[in-house]
């Protein structure tokens, strides 16, 4: 005779394997439309704007150095060019950023708008820093220092992402903006200074004020400069993510945007090297790490939602074939394992109404779109298989319980793990308590005898 203890779990759990097959193939369509969606949000980037990271204004000195070398024992002059760099001494700047959604079918991403304000102070030291004087037409002589050009540099990460022309004011007097810097590895715009005026009876101060329109995706990050640097940022996006070497010193996040607040000295944060190494041997790439940085962050995105689901379907299935498994012992009903299957392939369709639907009307709406079509389904199919509304009901109500604490699971972020691990371990207690009065000799012994 059949025995149901021994051979129907035995099927259930071959069941549970064939059933992996689909979910396997759910969750690499997730991952391939995942792709796709970042495919596109990097088509967009590249129509648009990329991530975009500000280094400057700075002061860049285009030089011709008079040096002594020997030629076949003859002395000789030679002449070496070089770009020397003059930093500010403070930066001060604010920013507003309002963000923006872009759309190319069904795919969506987020780029943002800047409006930057920036007060710079340079104080210029003696002859400049040099050791003797640098003169527009010096006699050539050795250690004799040429002053060929001085300009402002405003190096962007992306170009493309200027919003109208950028605005320097030099001791209130505007400047003309030029594009690219004169820096071989930077991009960006620049202006001309004036060589007389950086001559003029140094040491002095220069006051330079910048206006500056700025579209980027992802992330935004300025370089500090100066010897005291300061950035004010104020955002309508409330997800931001704070990364790099320096944190905000203040920062207020609610429900409509952030606030925050970086500052840095020249303790903390000497980048002169890194960027006299830059201008000089185009190495740019210590610059980043040094820099305020923060992103606009999806908290979870529907693909990220739906690929930490599938990964709870094999649990879903296990606890929902346990449950019928116990209506089979304790109702003295004989479930056929191709009704078995039939409620699995249901629960495995919720995870692609989830994806699809997703994609088109967000998480929320799609989980509750599929969490009802699964459930009237399965719960209207095991009413005429359990032969009983109350036990179908009951399942409907016990699998919606189980939806909305994945749900649950699925909203908690870094709480997910622990959360998933407290309800495996509930359900285990419930089943071990509800069976713990059961003689499953004696079930045995009814079933051979049936």
């Amino acid at each position: 005779m059949f025995n149901l203890l021994k051979l129907k779990p035995i099927t259930i759990a071959l069941l549970l394997l064939l059933l992996s097959i689909p979910l396997a193939m759910i969750n690499e369509l997730v991952g391939e439309r995942h792709r796709m969606s970042l495919q596109v949000h990097q088509d967009i980037a590249n129509s648009s704007s990329r991530a975009q990271q500000v280094i400057g204004p700075f002061l860049v000195l285009d030089t011709e150095q008079y040096q002594q070398d020997l030629n076949n024992g003859q002395p000789i002059l030679k002449t070496v060019n070089r770009q020397y760099l003059i930093l500010p001494k403070t930066l001060k700047a604010d920013s507003q950023l309002q963000s923006e959604i872009r759309s190319r079918g069904i795919y969506q991403t987020r780029l943002y708008h800047t409006q930057n304000r920036m007060s710079l102070q340079f104080v210029l030291e003696k002859n400049l820093g040099f050791e003797v004087a640098p003169e527009v037409a010096p006699m050539a002589a050795p250690g004799a220092v040429k002053l060929k050009s001085a300009h402002l540099v405003l190096a962007l990460s992306d170009v493309r992402g200027l919003i109208g022309m950028p605005q320097f004011k030099l001791n209130q007097q505007e400047l003309q903006i030029l594009p690219g810097t004169g820096v071989t590895a930077l991009s960006g715009v620049h202006a001309k200074v004036d060589i007389a005026s950086l001559l003029s009876v140094p040491p002095q101060q220069l006051q330079l004020e910048v206006t500056l329109g700025l579209t980027g995706t992802d992330q935004l990050s300025l370089l500090p400069t100066a010897d005291h640097s300061s950035w004010d940022l104020t955002a309508d996006w409330p997800h931001p993510g704070f990364f790099g070497r320096f944190l905000p010193q203040q920062r207020n996040i609610t429900a409509e945007g952030f606030s925050a607040n970086w500052q840095s000295t020249l303790f903390a944060n000497n980048v002169q090297p890194q960027l006299q190494k830059c201008v000089q041997n185009d190495d740019c790439d210590a610059l980043a790490e040094h820099s305020f940085q923060v992103s606009l962050v999806e908290p979870v995105d529907h693909y990220l939602q739906a690929n930490r689901a599938v990964k709870y379907a094999l649990m879903v299935l296990v606890i929902s074939f346990a449950v019928f498994y116990l209506f089979e012992l304790l109702s003295k009903l004989q479930i056929h394992p191709m009704q078995y299957l039939f409620i699995g392939l249901a629960l495995a369709m919720f995870y692609l109404l989830l994806l699809s639907l997703s994609e088109v009307v967000g998480f929320a709406m799609a989980y509750g779109i599929a969490t009802f079509c699964c459930v009237s389904l399965i719960g209207g199919y095991t009413a005429s298989v359990l032969k009983s509304i109350s036990k179908a009901l009951a399942c409907s109500v016990g699998l919606s319980c189980l939806y909305a604490l994945l749900l649950m699971i699925l909203r908690a972020e870094d709480l997910a793990l622990l959360a998933g691990s407290l309800l495996m371990f509930l359900v285990l207690a419930a089943i071990m308590l509800s069976t713990r009065h059961l003689n499953w000799y004696q079930l045995q012994q009814d079933t051979k005898t049936e």
